[in-house]
C-alpha cells in the first residue's frame, strides 16, 4: 500500500527545518530583496555574485549544516540524517516556498555532497566530503562540455595514466558552482569507451577556472573549466576506472527529485503571493479575484501543482521501497518543471503590469523555471527516456 506519511522522526525534522527557515533565512531575504531585484548589483563586471554576498551565503550553508539540514540526505555514518527521498521531497518543498535567494544555501545541491562521493574510500571521505558535509567546502559536478550534455558518452575530455598520476585535457561549460569550487568532480574519457570520474582540486596547475558566464537565470554560478595537461594523483580517483558513467546518472537522478522539490516549493512561492494580491487588488468596483479570467488560470495552477506533488510524491516514495523507478524519475523532473513554467506565467499575468516588476520576484522565478527545463537532462531528454520505457 502507498504511504506517504513520514516517520515521526523525520516530520520532526522538517518542522525543525521550517523554524531554521524562519529564523536565519527570511530575515536576509528581506533584508536583501533590494538587491536581488536589481541584479546589476548582485553580479559584478567579471559576471560572479559579490563577494560579501558569497560570505554570507557560507555563513548560512555553515550554520544549516550545524543544524544538520545540508546534508541531511546523506547516511548517519558520514554526517548525514538519513532523510528519506520522500522526507527531502518535502524538505526542499518547504525551503522553495518561500521564493528564491539564500534559500539555496539551506540544503545541498550541485554544489554540495552528493551520493556518488559515498564512493569514495575512507582516506577521500576525510579529505572531501567531510568537509562538505560541514558546510565548509563546495564542489561543482564538471561534466557538460561544448559538444556533449545530455549525451555523456560523447564528452571528449580524456584522462590519460603517467606513472601515479592522471593527466586531464579537455574543456567543461556551463558549470554550476564552477567560480566558487573548492574542487571539482570531473569526468573524462579513460578508453574509448570508458568514462571515469576525478577530484581536481582547485589550484592544481592545469585547472583554469574561466569568467562567469551570463545567462538569463544571471545568478553567477555557472562558467567554464578548462583541463590543460592537469596532472591528479592516483588517489584522486572516484570509485574505480569506468565507473564514471554510473556515477554521473546516479547523481543526476538525484538531483532530479530535488528538481522536484523545488519546482513544487517555488510553484507554491508563485500562487500563495498571487492569491492575496488578487484578493485586494480591485477594479471595476470588485476584487479581481471574482473575475474568471483571473481565478480560473490560478484554479488550473492549483490543479496542476497538486498533480505534481502527488507524482513527486509517487516516485520519491518508490526510491525508498528500494526500486529504481527511471521512468517516474524522468516524469517527476519532466512534469514538475513544465508546471513551474505554467504557473510562474499564470501568476505574473495575473498580477498585470505588477507581474513583470522584478520586486514580485515572480519574473526571476519563470526565467529560472526556464533554465530548469534544461539542466539534469533536458524535458526534451526525459520524453526521450519516458518513451524508451513505454517500448516506443
Amino acid at each position: 500500500m502507498v504511504d506517504f506519511n513520514l516517520a515521526p522522526a523525520e516530520r520532526r525534522k522538517i518542522q525543525e527545518l521550517s523554524a531554521f527557515l524562519d529564523a536565519e533565512v527570511q530575515p536576509l531575504q528581506e533584508k536583501y530583496l533590494p538587491l536581488a531585484t536589481h541584479e546589476a548589483r548582485v553580479i559584478g563586471e567579471d559576471g560572479l555574485l559579490r563577494p560579501d554576498l558569497m560570505e554570507m551565503a557560507k555563513e548560512l550553508r555553515r550554520r544549516s549544516a550545524k543544524a544538520g539540514f545540508y546534508a541531511m540526505h546523506l547516511p548517519e555514518e558520514v554526517g548525514g540524517l538519513g532523510m528519506s527521498a520522500t522526507g527531502m521531497l518535502q524538505a526542499n518543498k518547504e525551503v522553495f516556498r518561500r521564493g528564491m535567494g539564500f534559500t539555496f544555501a539551506v540544503i545541498a545541491s550541485i554544489e554540495g555532497p552528493g551520493r556518488m562521493l559515498l564512493s569514495l574510500n575512507e582516506d577521500q571521505r576525510r579529505r572531501w566530503l567531510a568537509p562538505m558535509v560541514r558546510g565548509e567546502k563546495t564542489s561543482c559536478f564538471a561534466l557538460t562540455e561544448p559538444g556533449a550534455g545530455s549525451d555523456v558518452r560523447s564528452i571528449q575530455t580524456t584522462a590519460t595514466l603517467d606513472g601515479d598520476h592522471w593527466v586531464l585535457n579537455g574543456t567543461k561549460v556551463f558549470i554550476t558552482n564552477g567560480p566558487y569550487a573548492d574542487f571539482a568532480q570531473v569526468f573524462a574519457k579513460t578508453g574509448p569507451d570508458e568514462i571515469s570520474a576525478f577530484i581536481v582540486d582547485r589550484g592544481t596547475p592545469g585547472f583554469t577556472i574561466g569568467e562567469g558566464m551570463e545567462t538569463i537565470a544571471n545568478n553567477g554560478l555557472p562558467c567554464e573549466l578548462r583541463f590543460e595537461n592537469c596532472r591528479v594523483p592516483q588517489e584522486n580517483l572516484i570509485g574505480d576506472t569506468g565507473l564514471g558513467f554510473y556515477l554521473a546518472l546516479q547523481n543526476i537522478n538525484d538531483i532530479r527529485i530535488q528538481i522536484g522539490g523545488m519546482s513544487l516549493g517555488l510553484a507554491q512561492f508563485c500562487l500563495d503571493r498571487t492569491v492575496d494580491y488578487v484578493k485586494g487588488r480591485t477594479a471595476f468596483g470588485k476584487p479581481i479575484s471574482k473575475y474568471q479570467g483571473v481565478s480560473f488560470p490560478l484554479a488550473d495552477c492549483a490543479t496542476e501543482l497538486k498533480a505534481a506533488e502527488m507524482l513527486a510524491m509517487y516516485t520519491a516514495w518508490l526510491i525508498d521501497q528500494g526500486e529504481s523507478p527511471i521512468q517516474e524519475t524522468s516524469m517527476t523532473k519532466l512534469y514538475t518543471t513544465e508546471m513551474l513554467w505554467n504557473v510562474a506565467d499564470r501568476c505574473i499575468g495575473a498580477h498585470g503590469g505588477v507581474g513583470v516588476l522584478r520586486a514580485t520576484q515572480l519574473e526571476r522565478i519563470l526565467r529560472w523555471a526556464r533554465v530548469m527545463r534544461i539542466f539534469e537532462g533536458t524535458n526534451e531528454i526525459q520524453r526521450q527516456t519516458i518513451a524508451k520505457t513505454m517500448g516506443l
